[in-house]
């Protein structure tokens, strides 16, 4: 029969398990969170806009019309309707049409304006 005695010993002194264990605990948590910090500081400081959007979504240039459509909390009719009117900004590659973010983005903050067609019709009560 083997016998197996373990001591755990931490400045000179005997410690128990559970001491040591909180102890390297300890230890491995300050530098972990300083990482934490320090990563999370950097991608706040390269993202200008943090709460608009999630980061994910921010590091993209352009989406799909559907995207786009869900961003907006939109159909995708809806923005083809825009496109089709000019008042959103599209880039087509190859058989894809992309939205370019930015153009999201500015419908996001000032919606689309109603064309004049329209605004007559609203005038006269039609």
């Amino acid at each position: 029969m083997l016998n197996v005695e373990v001591r755990f010993v931490i400045q000179g002194k005997e410690v128990s398990v559970d001491y040591s264990a909180e102890a390297i605990a300890r230890e491995v948590r300050a530098p972990v969170r300083e990482e934490i910090s320090r990563t999370l500081s950097g991608q706040a400081s390269k993202s200008p806009e943090p709460s608009q959007a999630p980061l994910n979504e921010l590091s993209r240039r352009a989406v799909s019309v559907r995207e786009a459509a869900r961003l907006l909390s939109i159909s995708t009719r809806t923005i083809q309707n825009y496109m089709a009117s000019k008042a959103m900004r599209t880039a087509r590659v190859g058989r894809r049409v992309l939205v370019p973010m930015k153009s999201v983005n500015e419908v996001a903050a000032r919606g689309i304006p109603k064309r004049r067609s329209e605004e007559s019709t609203c005038e006269q009560g039609g």
